[in-house]
Parts: C-alpha cells; structure tokens; sequence
C-alpha cells in the first residue's frame, strides 16, 4: 500500500514497522481519539482464504477477552480495501528478542522482573481459559520505562485443546515449546510455563537450552533431552532462580509451576527474599502451585523421556527475526524428512516431517501458515474452502467472492469455538463445487454452560473423574489442613457457578496437618516439619504444636526453645521458654540424625482481640542471644531472628 492512507476515516497508517508471513503492522494515528495505535493488516492475498481469516480473527477475539497492564491491549477489529485488520495499543521501543541480540545476557534483577511481568499477562490468559502457545523473546516488547508487555495471541488456544490442528500440524516455535505440545497433546497453562521458563533460560545465560541441526531436532531434544541448570553454566546465578528455572522448565507438565501465577509467586518470593533452597527441602514448585512430593533441589524429574508421541508434523511459528523472506515466496517450501531415533529395542519413528513457514521483521510478532501444494480445479469448478471456525458473516463473504452461497441448516453447542461461527459444512473442505453451488453450514451456539457441582470433601482422584467427565479442566494445589491428606477443602470457581466447558477448575487439596520445613538453625539443628490440628482458636484455648527436630552434629550445649504468639507487627501476646527445668528435653542429649518429636501447648490468653496472629520460634543462647537461623526454610525470618512459622486466627 502506498501511504499514507486511512481505513475507515479513521486510522491514518504512517508508516510500516512490521511484516510477517501473514500481516504487515503499521504505525497509525487514530484520528477520532487522536492518539497513535499499531495496526496489523492481513495480506491481500490471504484476505479471501477462509483458513487464514480464522486465525485473524481469533487472535482479536483471544486479546479482547483480558485485561491485564502487561498485555498489548486491542483496541478494535475491522476491514477496509478487502482487508481485515485489528487495531493495537502503540508501543514504542523494541522487544525482547533485539534485547537479547544486542545484550546477550540480562542482569539476573532484570530478569526476574520481566519474568514477573510475563507471568503477569499470561496468567490473566490462564484465568481467561486460553494458553498463548507461541510464547518467545520477539513475542514481549519492551517498552522505554523497562516494563515488558505480551503480544501475538495469534495461536491462542483454549485450556484442553490439542497442540494440533486439523491438518495434524504443531504450532509453535520448537525452540521454546513444551514436550506435549511437539507430542501434539493437549495444552494447559503449564505449556506456558515451560516456555517462560526457556525464556528466563535465554535471558540469564545468552542462549536457549536446546540448540539442533533443524526445528526436528530441536523438538527432540525438548522432548527427550535434559537441559543443563544455568547455575552449572555461570555459578553467580543465585541457587533460587536456576531451581525455579528447572522446575519450569521440567519435562512432566504435572511437575511444573501450575500456572504462570504460581510461577509468578515463585519469582516474587525470590525478589523478596523469602525463597532459598536446601538439599532437605521439596522442590520450589511443590511450594507454589505443583503436586510435585519428591524432595530435594535436584532437577524434577526433568531427565525423565516424555512418552513416545505418536508422529506430527511441527510448524514453527518463527525464526531469527533477521532472516529476510526469500525473493517470490510468501513461505518456505515444506521440508518433508524422517528422522530415526535409536532405542534400546530397535529403531523407533520419531517424526514423520517437518513444515516451515519463516519471516519476521517487526515488533508485533509473526503470522506463518502451511505450505501446501494443491492441484488447481477444472475449468468450471471451484474448490470448496475450509470454513470451520470461520465467523458467519466472514464465512457468507468468501463463499460470495467465489461465487457460492451459504445456507444456515442450524445451531449447536460448541465447546471452542464462539457464537456464530462455522462448526460444520455440508460440502467438505476441498471438494470440487461449481458456481452458484449452495453450502450447508451449521453454527455454534457457544460453549455449553453448565452448573459447577459441589466437590469439596470428596477424595481429589474421585472429584478429578467428575470433573473431567464434564469436560472441565481440573487442576490440583495442595495446601495444609487438618483434613484427611487427599481430600478437596476448596474450589474455584465455587459451587454453584455456571461455567463454560473446560474451564479450568482449580481443586484445593488437604496434605495434612503437617507441614514440611527444612529450617536450619546455626548448621546444628534443622526443623524437618511441625505439626498444627488446626488455625483457629478462642481467647482462653491452647494452641497445639508438634515440632520434628534433628540434630545434623553432634550437640553439645543446651539451648531453650522460645515459642511466641504475636501480632502480625510482632508484638509478643504469649510464649513459651522450653528448658530442662519445665520438662524440655534437653538438646546436649540429641543424638545426631536421631528424629526429635517435641510437643508444646501454647496459651492463648483470655484477653486476646479476635483477629490475626503469627506463631514464630527461636532457640536461646545461654550468653542471651538467639541461636543464628541459616536458613528459614518455608518459613520467614523477622528482624529480631526469629522463624515465622504460620498465621493462625484468633475468633469470638
């Protein structure tokens, strides 16, 4: 197009800033709001090809969807000079991926924080029902005051879908995709976190884990392969961040951060300070969001093979944004190859082939398609394009330019695609029709909605089967309580709520009353777990405690355990010194690695307020100082020395 020029009397394109396979973005000026704005226009030469016109649409439709200040917003969706477009927020600056170019290598505080805000806007798509699915460095801009915002929900998927379409074709970018999603299985929020993971990997080491020959290769080794902990690779990486990394970025989906806000929590906890890492404590995601139960700092389970995926085909997504588009061509032809693995049994078909579609130059992402090679129809006959998913007034307007009408045979539920777009066609796709021919097509009424039963009390595994049978999402975080272990004590959505099909359910889950700790006190006495019935209580009750200590050395002095109830300000309400003179066994006689089961009653007065309380501990000195704490564990330190254990409530 020659510019300037306006869509609608309204967007003034300025300049070009961008290309992909599929769009070109532009620089404009919104003329009624008087502000600048990022238009991405479909090309003219896919404008009439019903395929393409899907997954237009549905990146707007993916983004109107959330909110969240870390997500380039879309402002409108229109169509101008036979050209669909949407209309972006302007961002000025570059993306991650220039970043990266130039600097190699992110400060580990910088990366942390455009973490934090990744995890941010994908985690608003989480609790939207969608995956973004394509999640990569020229994917995230980065704006002049240092933020990162997510782009490009162009491959967005919702929860449950397969990593495939129709054509059995992966979508992604096989550098940073997920093993199920080069299986071909189906996506949930953890194939996000797998991928915000690689970036993390990428921004703090200068490169990404798995480097191959081809995008086959690559996909192999995301499937099969270890990456190496960028803490071998630079040893200043805090030990905190390379776990969160490897828990990430662990093969198994059930062994990773749920969702981009448990990652997210993760990563807060290290920036506050409140996360570091023992060889005796559970991995850092069986903290914030994973069932994961095998304890120790070691990778998660990461080396173990995903099972063998049936073969696909891969198209990634993208490639080095320097690459140019080749002379003539609107895509790369397809490379077909096949590449045999070596087992221990014999020789085992990994993949059957590979597909490219490679251009990028720009800020706003990359549109790629399957090449494909079709005969053209005899003369007089027309073939019959793929309307599936395609808006009905969309669908009516390609059928009209081929010159074909469509007939509306009905309505039915759906649970992908939206209102009023195409989920059946009389005539299937690449049949030989002639002009004039009448198409049968059938829309969908929407996602199904159904009403959220009540699953609290039951056993996880028995609530998981309803659940799924409804075709809902379950997913599972374990919490404390004084619940059988395994049992569900919290849903969300809540009961009773009416939701869309597989929407992700959120189950809370009881793992008991005891809690696992991994505190170490002065590299003499470690705080394997305590103990707590329940947290809440009368003015006048004790509060009932259970701590399990071991001596890692030898122990030669005496020390007093001090148990506080306080005010969340710190403020002591009541305590408890435990020495040999009230019946405390004492510590000299701990024998090293000997499990020390230590029970206390701890009063809570008469006179104590209703509302919130901390339990914190620490062992005395005999010279008056508190014994120094190494390492808090899922605890938190005060600033007197003291272990925050919990919060317990006081209540009328």
């Amino acid at each position: 197009m020659e510019l300037p020029i306006v869509f609608n009397n309204r967007y003034q394109l300025v300049k070009k800033i961008g290309e992909g396979g599929l769009a070109e973005v532009y620089q404009a000026q919104d003329m009624a709001l008087g502000r600048m704005v990022a238009v991405k226009a479909l090309r003219p030469q896919y404008t009439r090809d019903p395929n393409f016109l899907v997954n237009f649409h549905r990146e707007a439709q993916s983004v109107a969807r959330l909110s969240d200040s870390f997500i380039v917003a879309v402002y409108d969706f229109g169509q101008d000079r036979d050209r669909p477009y949407i209309v972006f927020e302007w961002i000025p600056g570059s993306d991650l991926r220039s970043l990266l170019d130039e600097q190699k290598v992110i400060p580990v505080e910088q990366a942390v924080e455009y973490g934090l805000e990744i995890c941010s806007a994908v985690g608003a798509a989480h609790r939207a029902g969608l995956v973004h699915g394509d999640l990569k460095p020229g994917n995230i801009l980065v704006t002049p005051n240092n933020q990162a915002k997510v782009t490009d929900f162009g491959l967005a998927r919702a929860l449950g879908e397969s990593a495939m379409d129709d054509g059995e074709v992966v979508w992604g970018t096989p550098s940073y995709f997920a093993p199920e999603q080069a299986a071909g299985d189906r996506v949930l929020p953890a194939t996000d976190v797998y991928a915000i993971g690689i970036i993390l990997y990428e921004m703090l080491v200068g490169r990404v884990p798995f480097i191959g020959t081809d995008d086959q290769d690559v996909a192999r080794k995301q499937l099969y392969e270890a990456h190496v902990p960028i803490d071998q690779i630079n040893p200043n990486i805090p030990e905190p961040v390379a776990r969160i990394v490897d828990a990430a970025m662990a093969k198994n989906p059930n062994e990773r951060f749920l969702t981009a806000d448990h990652l997210r929590e993760a990563l807060l906890m290290y920036k506050q300070g409140r996360l570091s890492v023992t060889s005796g404590q559970a991995p850092i995601s069986a903290v914030v969001g994973s069932p994961l139960q095998a304890v120790g700092f070691s990778l998660p389970m990461s080396a173990r093979p995903a099972s063998r995926p049936t073969p696909h085909h891969f198209v990634a997504a993208s490639q080095s944004p320097h690459k140019k588009r080749s002379s003539g061509l609107n895509t790369m032809m397809v490379i077909f190859g096949i590449v045999a693995v070596t087992a221990v049994l014999g020789i085992v078909l990994l993949l059957a082939a590979i597909s490219a579609a490679y251009l990028q130059n720009g800020n706003l992402g990359d549109w790629f398609a399957p090449a494909q090679t079709v005969a053209p129809p005899p003369p007089g006959q027309l073939r019959m394009p793929d309307l599936i998913g395609l808006p009905q007034d969309a669908a009516k307007t390609a059928l009209e330019n081929m010159g074909l009408t469509m007939a509306v045979q009905g309505q039915e539920p759906h649970s992908t695609w939206p209102a009023f777009t195409i989920i059946r066609q009389g005539t299937a796709a690449g049949d030989l029709v002639r002009p004039g021919t009448k198409i049968s097509v059938v829309l969908s009424q929407g996602p199904p909605v159904l009403e959220l039963p009540d699953v609290r009390g039951m056993r996880y595994e028995e609530a998981q089967q309803i659940l799924a049978s409804m075709d809902l999402v379950p997913q599972k975080y374990e919490e404390w309580s004084a619940e059988t272990p395994g049992k569900v004590i919290d849903q969300t959505p809540p009961p009773g709520s009416v939701v869309e099909s597989r929407t992700l359910i959120t189950l809370v889950v009881s793992n008991g009353s005891r809690v696992p700790m991994g505190a170490n006190f002065a590299n003499q006495i470690s705080l394997t777990a305590y103990e707590i019935p329940r947290v809440q209580y009368k003015a006048g009750e004790n509060a009932g405690f259970t701590f399990f200590w071991q001596a890692v050395v030898p122990m030669e002095a005496n020390y007093t355990l001090l148990i506080y109830l306080t005010t969340p300000q710190g403020g002591i309400v009541s305590k408890i010194e435990a020495t040999p003179q009230n019946g405390a066994k004492p510590t000299s006689r701990w024998k090293m690695g000997e499990p020390i089961v230590d029970p206390y009653q701890l009063p809570i007065p008469i006179t104590t307020a209703p509302g919130d309380y901390q339990i914190r501990i620490a062992f005395g000195q005999a010279n008056g100082n508190r014994l120094p704490i190494v390492e808090p564990g899922r605890g938190e330190l005060d600033n007197l020395g003291a272990l925050i254990l919990r919060s317990v409530q006081v209540v009328p």
